[in-house]
Formats: structure tokens, sequence, C-alpha cells
């Protein structure tokens, strides 16, 4: 249960060889390599960078055609329900499996197959979109039942056809009957405009231009030879056969669909391609050589280093060391128990541990349960984790990382089961149960536990500190930056409780000199890095000052008796409003059934959410706060994350 410990490689290949080497060692994963670019000094004596720009930006055209194809095509696959997707999960292979399926995957073939009917598709449902646009403007025009070249064919009189603004047709109808060779008709009319056809006689010809341009007349330009409605007919009969057309290619596109999975393979495939190609960017190159540079696990260094001759035989020079503990660059991979394990997300969410750090994983993750359990707190909701947990886990087909967050809840159930217990809370109050702690009346009992809990979080945090500089060898920081720190809070803590409880005088005294001897020191030595005796006093009260800090922590963890009250309060006034219900007989019942479930339900993930965050704000601030530094490079396997499957 602990930071990885890593070897730092050196290693000189012939360029050649570089290619296949990196297949091989993304099957071997365990490889984290150095960007030697950044190097300059090598670059000095005749090393450059290799350019890939041209590879990269072939496989980046490659991997958008198939994701083209897999999101055109996933509306025609057969799609499993939501259950079917969580029973089966995502399929595992190993990565010689892919390269098989990849390989016998004929993509050129299939993809200029599926661009063909893509574009067959697009035209025609353009052609169609434009047809049903000219069936909405004829059909206004549907009381025409002469041919309409016929009415553009009149010797002596003109004909218009179009609209007017609805609001100015009595302007229209005024003009129009000062004419006395000219004739019209309103066709039809919408919301805003009339449809309006116009026989004019030449000599009248002008002054009915007039009128029309008067009244915002807008010209409708049929450009058909026959009438609207046999115009209408013809492009629906068209359109119709486009329709099938249209429906043709669905199929096809159906029959492609079937191809998702090996389309999905070839998207996770070409990603891992992409990862090899961009990952020569770290290395530095002679028109012969290249050198690489990396870290691996101490604890895999022979399979690495059979890898290599696997792969290169003699062909290579390797230096490998354990890596310095000093050494910056050392990237971090956590191993821990199973339980630890389904913490480790709230570790790399704040910041991974320096290599020279300690994993605060295990250290932090029976504090976290602890804490948890006891603000939400409830038999009723823990039983509801563990049941949908516990079944998840064992029915479901999950990815490591879905996997690690539904375990993360399954452990969280027990504390909130034990503390529900503790509180005698199933469902807030709906069934009367013993308690060890009466949550909603022994305020002061509860509020005394959470701030002594956070007491021993707080001074187990203080000891980690202490043990970290002895591990590094820094006996005198433990006794000043820890041990004067014991001595002031464990006296200080003895003082202030012999002023509220009956205990012998003695304590009082010994708790009143201890504090005293611990800010003695943290005065003494709290500012010893300071230069002058001015600097170092200032420095020392300053630390001194720190305590305010500390009384602060330990009030914080009063949030631990807050949201557990709030959690049974709520959940009791759920319940009263539900008893009132179900007095009022069968209708009421059935109402307060419904409050009762969809009340809980949004309590839980109160709860639930208040409890995982406030929990987190403990952890980082006044727990990570006294020992923990962070800012670690995480370990980056030399595998890209799979989209579309698991990689074995």
């Amino acid at each position: 249960m602990a930071i990885v410990q890593m070897s730092k490689f050196k290693l000189i290949i012939f360029s050649n060889n570089r290619n296949a080497l990196l297949h091989e060692l993304q099957n071997f994963k365990y490889v984290h390599f150095h960007n030697l670019n950044e190097d300059n000094i090598q670059k000095e004596i005749g090393f450059s960078h290799i350019d890939v720009d041209d590879k990269l930006t072939f496989i980046n055209e490659e991997i958008q055609k198939v994701s083209f194809a897999i999101e055109t095509l996933s509306s025609y696959e057969t799609k499993k329900t939501k259950l079917e997707e969580i029973k089966t999960g995502i399929a595992s292979y190993e990565l010689t499996e892919v390269e098989k399926a990849v390989n016998s995957f004929q993509f050129d073939h299939f993809y200029r197959k599926f661009r063909e009917l893509i574009s067959e598709k697009e035209y025609l449902e353009n052609s169609i979109e434009k047809i049903l646009m000219r069936i909405n403007e004829l059909s206004p025009w549907l009381s025409i039942t002469e041919p309409v070249s016929q009415l553009h064919s009149f010797q002596h009189c003109t004909v218009e056809i179009g609209n007017i603004p609805k609001k100015l047709k009595k302007n229209i109808e005024q003009q129009m009957e000062q004419l006395k060779l000219t004739v019209y008709s309103f066709i039809c009319e919408d919301k805003d405009k009339l449809n309006v056809l116009i026989v004019a006689h030449r000599n009248e010809v002008d002054q009915v231009q007039e009128i029309l341009r008067n009244n915002s007349f807008s010209r409708s330009n049929l450009n058909i030879q026959d009438t609207p409605e046999k115009e209408i007919s013809r492009l629906q009969t068209e359109m119709k056969q486009m329709r099938e057309k249209l429906q043709t290619i669905k199929t096809k596109l159906q029959e492609l669909a079937i191809h998702m999975r090996e389309l999905q393979l070839l998207y996770d495939y070409l990603m891992m391609v992409k990862l090899r190609i961009s990952t020569n960017q770290n290395f530095l190159a002679t028109d012969y050589f290249n050198i690489i540079e990396g870290y691996v696990p101490t604890k895999l260094t022979n399979e690495f280093t059979q890898t290599l001759q696997n792969n290169l035989g003699e062909d290579y020079y390797l230096d490998l060391n354990v890596a310095d503990d000093e050494d910056p660059n050392v990237p971090i991979l956590l191993e821990n128990s199973k339980f630890a394990q389904s913490f480790e997300s709230l570790t790399e969410m704040y910041a991974l541990p320096k290599y020279k750090e300690i994993d605060p994983t295990p250290l932090f993750s029976i504090f976290y349960l602890l804490f948890f359990g006891m603000m939400v707190a409830d038999i009723g909701y823990g039983a509801l984790m563990l049941i949908g947990t516990y079944f998840a886990l064992k029915l479901l087909k999950l990815t490591n990382k879905q996997r690690r967050f539904i375990r993360f809840f399954y452990y969280l159930s027990y504390s909130t089961i034990f503390w529900g217990i503790m509180y005698g809370s199933f469902f807030g109050d709906v069934i009367a149960m013993p308690a060890v702690i009466h949550a909603t009346e022994q305020y002061n009992l509860l509020l005394i536990l959470a701030i002594a809990l956070g007491v021993v979080h707080i001074f187990f945090a203080l000891a980690i500190q202490g043990y970290m500089h002895i591990k590094n060898g820094r006996f005198i920081d433990a006794l000043f930056d820890v041990g004067f720190w014991y001595l002031t809070l464990g006296g200080g803590i003895a003082y202030l409780l012999s002023l509220f409880v009956n205990i012998p005088a003695v304590i009082k005294m010994i708790g009143l000199v201890i504090m005293v001897i611990g800010m003695i020191g943290i005065v003494a030595t709290g500012g010893r890095e300071s230069k002058g005796l001015g600097g170092k006093i200032g420095g020392g009260l300053y630390s001194l000052y720190g305590i305010s800090s500390y009384i602060g922590d330990f009030v914080s963890y009063s949030r631990l008796m807050a949201l557990g009250l709030s959690s049974a309060f709520i959940a009791s006034a759920i319940n009263m409003m539900v008893g009132m219900l179900f007095d009022l007989g069968f209708i009421g019942i059935l109402f307060g059934i419904v409050v009762f479930i969809v009340g809980q339900a949004f309590n839980i993930f109160l709860s639930i959410l208040g409890s995982y965050v406030h929990t987190i704000r403990l952890t980082y601030v006044e727990f990570f706060g006294k020992f923990y530094e962070g800012g670690g490079k995480a370990f980056k396997a030399f595998q890209s994350e799979p989209k579309y499957i698991q990689l074995k």
C-alpha cells in the first residue's frame, strides 16, 4: 500500500528498430516516457527531435473517418435496451485480438461504399426538401384551374400572380375598382398575406403596376406549364420515388451498421497507433540512432528487459537504475488494497503525492468511511446503498473505473448502517428503534463526539507529518514542528476539559504546564530558519498564532453533527407528513406512499451528496493541510484509454 517504486532507464537503439519496439512496449504497457526534447544539452551534441507531423495528420484523418462512420451508423444500429447494455457491459480484448480483428476488416472498401450511400442519401434528402418547398409554394394556387403557361399567353392582357400584405386588402380593392379593363381575384389567404391573381388590359398595365408597387406586391414565379394541381401531383409522384430510393439506402446503411463492432475496435486501435506515433516526439535521434528515456515500475524491470531482448536481440544499450527520490520527473503510480483503491480517486482529485512523499489514500480512507457514515447515519439509507451496490458489483459487467466507483459506495454503506444503529434511525423515525445516542435529543454529546473525532483526525495527521520528518532523517524538525504542537494542543485540551469536567487538580496543572512548554517551544523554534534574533522571535510568534487555525479546524468537525441532524430532521418531517396523509383514508394512503418514496429518495440524495462533499472538505483542509504537499506527475501507461472496449 504505497507509491510504486520506479526505475529510470536510458535506452539507445537503431532508428529502424523503433517502431517495432514501440509496438511491443505497448503490449508491455507499464512504461512512462520522458520528454527528451526539453533537454537542450543533448540537442547541442548532435541529436534532434523526430518529426512525425505527416504521420499524425494521416492518422487523425483516418480517426475522423472512423468516428464519422460510427456516429452516422449508430442511428441505424439495432439498439440494446439500457438494461441489456448494463448486463453485457463493455467487451474485453487482448491487444493482439484487437489487431487481428482490425487487420481482417477491409475499412477502405467499407468506407467507399459507406460514403457513396451517404452522398446519395444527402442528395435525395436535399431533393425531397426542395420538392416540399415547391409544393408549399404552389399549394396556395390550387384554385387556378387553367394551365399557368396559358395565363401568360394573352395578346392584349398581362397576368400578375403574387401576394400583398393582408392589412392592405381594402387599399388594393378601392384602387382596383377605379380600373375598368382589369379584373382581380384573391385566391387564398393566410395569417399575414393575401394571394392575388390580376388580369390587366394592356391599356391599364402601367396603372396596375403603380398600384401593386404602392401596396407592397410580391410577385410569385410559378414557372410551370400545367395547372398547380397537376404540377403538385407530378412532384408528389417524384417525391414518392425518391423516398423509396431513400428507404433502400437506409436499409443498406442498416446492413453496414452490422460492422459497428469492427468500427469501434478500429477506432480504439487507431488511437493506440496515434499514441505510438506521437510518443516519438519524446525521443531524440541521429540518422542511425535513437535515444529514449523513461520510467518503469522496479518490480517489472525484468519483464521490461526481456521485452527489449525479445525484440532487439543484442542491438541496444540500456542503463537502468532505481529512480532517485529527489528526481522531480518520477511519475506516480499508486498501489493499494481493494478497499483503499476505492478512495484513490479522491487523492487524484486533490493531487498525486510526490515521489518522496507517502500515499495518503490508505491513511484517510478509514476516517472518510467513519465521517461519511456519521453524516448520513440511517439504517434504511445504508441498506439501500448496500443492496444496490452489492448487486451492481455481482451482476453487472463494469469497467474498472465504474467498479471502483460503485465499490466506494459499497464500503460507505456499512458505515452508514453502523451509525444508523448508533442513532436508532431507520428512514428517520419510521420505526422506533433502540439507540446508543439519541441524535435529536443528545445534541451536546453528539457535538463532543464530533469534535473528539476531529481531534483524533488532526493528531493523526500531525503524526504522519512527524513520521515523514523522521523518515527523511529530520529528527529535530519532527520534535519542533510536531512534538511541540502535540504538547501545546494536548496540554490545552486537558486544561480546558478541567474547566468543564470535575477532574483532579493535578491533571489540570499538568495540562497547563505541558501547554506552556509546548508554546515556548513553538516560539523558540518556529522561526529558526529566519536570519537574526528579531526574525526568529517574530517567526516563532507567528507560528504560535497558528493555534487559532487549529481551533477553527476543531470547530469544523461540528459539521459531522450538523449534517447528521439535518438528515434525521428532514426524514422525520417527511414521516410526519406521511402520517397526516394516512389519516385521510385510502386516497391519503396512496398519496402518503408517493410522498414517502419521493421524499426519502430526495433526502437520501441530499444526505449522500452533502456527506460526500463535506467529508472531502474535512480531508483536504483539516487532514491534508497538516502534512500533505502533493504535486506528483501521474504515471502515463503506454496505452491509450479505450473508448468502446476494455483491454485485458
